[in-house]
């Protein structure tokens, strides 16, 4: 036989029930004016005119290159230019990686209007110099770099920049040279020799720096051993693989000797106290007048 009691349940349906009566007459109220006591109308108010407006969260401001300075300083406006692939649109349609490509013809363009605007192409040297002793840049400098050494930066990105004494730095995964699709060292060799292209440190294999320590250390300086044995890597440079950089590598690199790290981070104010976690702008198949510049 049921106990005369209630469960706590039935309180909870009964509640629910109660809800939906007051939230009933509430619509009536709005629909076609009834008029209850004032008392009944303070108790249902909050039910048919809510009182709390949601509004978005405004949008940070940025900072100003003056309020970045007196943080992070000494800081510049420079900015540098992401490339990975500068190959016809039907190769990069075959091999599904458009977005990571430039057509040859829109790259020409590209390093046109930086002439043609009066740009004065710098390299990570001159951005050192900045940091570390206050050397001048030029008006209006920029700095271009190339990820991951695939075959057509040397075959036809390079031809392009040196008819137009373009300079740039390659950031190369050295495990991946010599592989199908990528830099061979004999065109490395071609390219540092004349005086335009410098190269960088992308790791051994293109490894992802979230990963254990000692394997992202043995990744680093195996990179950095196999550029020193070839000439390259001086200054020593880094971009991180996939763009994500972390406290431990950066600290890595810095135990190593590195003056500068490139993310994917979109951004082109580069700041001395975070010259290891420095911004980058990805260039795609447009006028660069597009991307800022």
């Amino acid at each position: 036989m049921r106990k005369n009691s209630i469960t706590v349940q039935e309180i909870i349906v009964g509640l629910m029930l109660l809800l939906a009566v007051v939230y009933f007459l509430g619509q009536t109220i709005v629909s076609k004016k009834v008029v209850f006591p004032e008392i009944v109308e303070q108790i249902l108010a909050p039910l048919i005119s809510p009182s709390i407006t949601l509004t978005p969260s405004p949008t940070p401001r940025a900072r100003t290159l003056a309020e970045m300075d007196k943080l992070f300083g000494p800081c510049v406006n420079l900015p540098t230019l992401m490339y990975h692939h500068v190959e016809p649109e039907a190769v990069a349609i075959k091999n599904k990686r458009v977005g990571l490509n430039v057509p040859p013809e829109m790259f020409k363009k590209q390093m046109e209007y930086l002439i043609s605007n009066n740009y004065s192409i710098i390299t990570p040297k001159d951005l050192i110099d900045f940091f570390d002793s206050g050397k001048v840049l030029p008006a209006k400098p920029v700095m271009i770099t190339f990820d991951d050494g695939y075959v057509d930066i040397g075959d036809v990105a390079f031809p392009i920049m040196r008819e137009m004494k373009i300079k740039a730095t390659i950031y190369i995964p050295t495990g991946l040279m010599e592989n199908f699709s990528y830099l061979t060292w004999a065109k490395i060799e071609e390219m540092k020799s004349s005086g335009l292209i410098t190269f960088g440190n992308h790791t051994w294999s293109h490894k992802n720096v979230g990963a254990d320590r000692e394997v992202v250390k043995y990744e680093i300086s195996t990179a950095d051993g196999q550029l020193s044995e070839k000439g390259l890597g001086d200054p020593k440079t880094f971009v991180y693989p996939y763009g994500l950089e972390n406290n431990s590598t950066e600290k890595l690199l810095d135990e190593m000797g590195y003056q500068l790290a490139f993310t994917t981070v979109p951004g082109r104010v580069m700041c001395e106290k975070r010259r290891l976690s420095l911004p980058r702008i990805r260039i795609g198949n447009a006028s660069l007048s597009v991307f800022g510049l």
